[in-house]
């Protein structure tokens, strides 16, 4: 959990419905944004992580993500996505193929990662996208190792359901 810690991500690329819905952003630009832990004190006072407050600048983000919570969860580091070379647009493929690759480890709930839900205004009125934060130490070979993927699963209000509809996705270094 300490890879999040006050990290700032800027996303490269962005994929699907899913980022259609939940990584655009009013001022046309790739997705920025902070992750600042809020703690819980225990009845010795020690802190203690409970969850992620999301922050970004004005535009890059949609204003569902105000006041988003990214809750951790899982204990197992994702695998199968190593080696990448350093993020270049022509480089898009490999990126995408090499997380898609690595989607049995994504959708493990045993693999590490922050989750929150966003809400979004679609063509049937307010959806909710589950999005999941994946650190990924050592993805990328360079000067900026780490990788973050975002992944999400795109969700439609269907009177007395809620069912899945589409799926996206996202990646980009933390700094």
């Amino acid at each position: 959990m300490n890879n999040w810690i006050n990290k700032t991500v800027a996303l490269n690329d962005t994929w699907g419905q899913g980022a259609i819905d939940t990584l655009s952003t009013p001022v046309n630009k790739l997705p920025q944004f902070s992750l600042r832990p809020r703690h819980l004190l225990d009845a010795k006072g020690q802190r203690s992580c409970a969850h992620f407050a999301i922050d970004f600048p004005s535009g890059y983000l949609s204003d569902g993500w105000q006041g988003v919570n990214f809750v951790p969860l899982g204990a197992t580091a994702v695998s199968g996505i190593a080696g990448l070379p350093p993020w270049d647009p022509s480089q898009r493929d490999t990126y995408r193929n090499m997380i898609q690759a690595a989607s049995g480890s994504l959708s493990d709930s045993r693999t590490q990662r922050l989750e929150g839900v966003i809400p979004y205004m679609g063509q049937h009125g307010i959806g909710y996208n589950k999005v999941k934060l994946f650190y990924v130490a050592n993805a990328v070979k360079g000067p900026e190792p780490d990788l973050v993927v975002v992944l999400i699963a795109t969700h439609v209000a269907v009177p007395g359901t809620v069912q899945a509809k589409q799926s996206g996705g996202g990646q980009g270094p933390p700094r």
